[in-house]
């Protein structure tokens, strides 16, 4: 459950507490990691509630719904399904973020001195880096991002990146539902990095 269930915009402390149902894989890890004292850019979590009613306010219920029971490992690859797919995405992106997510959001970076800095715009869906899937590079991100109207298209981006062949296949074939995946977005502060890497890991205990 949504701890801060009044709240759609939350800072580290906030996503690590609300968990990863509200702040997604992502978002909860980059709470625990300032929570024990790594330097974590300034930023915080639009949560998955926002998606929930950015989906509703835009009457994508539908839409959504008819994908979720049509699409299959079989048929993913139809240029019938594929033009479903694009168009929803298309229908997200086109779509208008509710004012009151909008303005709390606004308000927030303003807050936390990063409204007018070029800041990274990432996924954090709730599946994302669990134990049953990591989701590794199927969603997208968006770097340098500058300017509050290109801060939500971003996160409209985020939100359309659920819904490409190479995510929904993803899940397919992760046996994940539809909507066991919910975006919250990571919004963060750009940090000049003089070395970067990934590195990915498993629990050894469980390593076959």
């Amino acid at each position: 459950m949504d701890k801060n269930c009044g709240d759609f915009f939350l800072d580290w402390t906030g996503a690590f507490l609300a968990g990863v149902e509200a702040a997604g894989g992502k978002g909860w890890n980059l709470g625990r990691l300032e929570r024990y004292g790594f330097n974590v850019p300034a930023g915080g979590v639009l949560t998955a509630r926002a998606y929930r009613c950015f989906i509703e306010a835009n009457n994508l219920l539908e839409d959504i719904g008819k994908i979720a029971r049509n699409v299959t490992t079989g048929n993913i690859g139809d240029k019938r399904i594929e033009q479903k797919l694009f168009l929803i995405r298309e229908k997200i992106k086109a779509g208008r973020i509710p004012s009151n997510v909008r303005d709390e959001l606004e308000e927030k970076l303003r807050a936390a001195g990063i409204l007018g800095n070029p800041v990274a715009v990432r996924s954090s869906a709730t599946a994302e880096d669990s134990g049953k899937a990591s989701f590794a590079g199927v969603h997208e991100s968006f770097l340098n991002v500058r300017g509050f109207d290109n801060i939500l298209s971003a996160v409209k981006g985020c939100y359309a990146s659920l819904w490409t062949p190479r995510a929904v296949a993803y899940r397919r074939k992760m046996d994940v539902k539809d909507d066991e995946v919910i975006p919250a977005v990571v919004i963060m502060e750009m940090v000049e990095a003089e070395d970067a890497g990934v590195g990915f890991t498993c629990d050894p205990a469980r390593a076959g």
